[in-house]
């Protein structure tokens, strides 16, 4: 039994120690350094490594949908010479300043609701885990919808660093129900959706009173990469690179955390500084992502646990599939809000909430 079915089935607050089976089967996976001390040795690390090439190759074909079909259609051959070439002057501009674009901001936006969804699962002990259904993105929707109504005029990189701490704050205020005694997922996820209900309320309420009517605003509540350029795709790199970055530091901790906090410093974790490093790189990449997409739900709660079939529940080998997989469900799930009534557009959120609204009704379900 792995860490996280552990944690799934004891289902104790994160502050205290876990007991029973599960953590026996826990402890005993922390005396076998290859399993979680060096979970990349040895058959874990060959297994990440080709179902993680797999999904690149399923992201190259979604590219190449996503550059050659639209309004204007190209060939897969016209489309990747527009790429390295400009023979074709027209072929070119349409994929590099209209398609390429939106592509990247999906692959971008969708890696980072992917991992900042694993974190939210692991530190918080709770399937239900994902941005949105725990209002983590919900602080940067404000920001953006008083942006968008005129409250106050910023640049986009200023616009985006408030996005990016308002979202770290959600996620720290979700995060503290962690520690308390609010053991049932159920629960936790309840906060998290009111959270999420009062910052959609005040969001639309902003673009209401402000009167913008526009798509981009449509696309803010519902989630879309449309119209959007590279002057909005630059911006927010730093920021998912840095929550990139603070999930690979934590990695480790996360599993152990599982075990419960007495359990996890006396194998060498600190489990107050993981957490809130967790909850810090979830944030930044929640706020990053909603800031160029909007509001895209259920890709957090998705991803890992397709991830968890993929490789398994070590948290090294989840965040690492966990990149391309994001990236791939929201190109693909844009792809078909794209295309799917052309050349009309229905918000993303609609699509990703097809497939995630079921699982987690499943998911409470299962774990009542």
């Amino acid at each position: 039994m792995m860490l996280s079915d552990a944690a799934d089935v004891t289902g104790a607050p994160s502050g205290g120690a876990v007991s029973g089976p599960a953590t026996s089967s826990a402890i005993a996976l922390i005396a076998e350094p290859r399993e979680i001390r060096e979970p990349g040795v040895g058959f874990g690390r060959s297994r990440t490594l080709s179902v993680s090439t797999a999904i690149i190759g399923i992201i190259f074909l979604g590219v190449l949908i996503g550059i050659s079909q639209g309004p204007v259609r190209l060939d897969f051959g016209t489309s990747i010479n527009a790429l390295v070439s400009d023979e074709n002057a027209t072929a070119r501009t349409i994929v590099w300043e209209f398609r390429l674009p939106r592509v990247m901001i999906t692959l971008l936006a969708g890696a980072a609701l992917g991992v900042s969804g694993v974190l939210l699962q692991s530190v918080t002990r709770n399937p239900l885990g994902d941005p949105q259904i725990f209002g983590v993105g919900g602080g940067a929707a404000v920001v953006q919808a008083m942006a968008m109504a005129g409250v106050f005029a910023a640049s986009q990189s200023v616009i985006m660093l408030l996005s990016v701490l308002a979202s770290v704050v959600s996620a720290i205020f979700i995060g503290s129900f962690a520690s308390r005694n609010i053991n049932s997922p159920a629960n936790i996820a309840l906060v998290g959706v009111s959270v999420a209900a009062l910052a959609a309320a005040i969001a639309t309420g902003a673009l209401a009173a402000g009167r913008v009517v526009t798509q981009q605003a449509l696309f803010l509540i519902g989630g879309g990469a449309a119209n959007r350029t590279w002057d909005d795709f630059l911006p927010a790199v730093p920021y998912v690179l840095i929550g990139l970055a603070l999930a690979v530091a934590v990695a480790r901790m996360l599993n152990l955390l599982p075990l419960g906090d007495s359990i996890a410093r006396n194998l060498g974790a600190d489990p107050v500084r993981s957490r809130r490093l967790a909850l810090i790189a979830a944030g930044v990449l929640g706020g990053g992502a909603v800031a160029v997409t909007g509001l895209i739900g259920f890709v957090g709660l998705l991803v890992p646990h397709l991830g968890r079939r993929l490789v398994g529940h070590d948290a090294r080998s989840l965040l690492v599939v966990s990149v391309p997989l994001g990236g791939a469900v929201v190109l693909f799930a844009d792809q078909i809000a794209r295309l799917a009534i052309s050349p009309n557009e229905i918000p993303v959120g609609m699509v990703t909430a097809a497939v995630g609204a079921p699982l987690m009704i499943y998911l409470v379900w299962r774990t009542k």
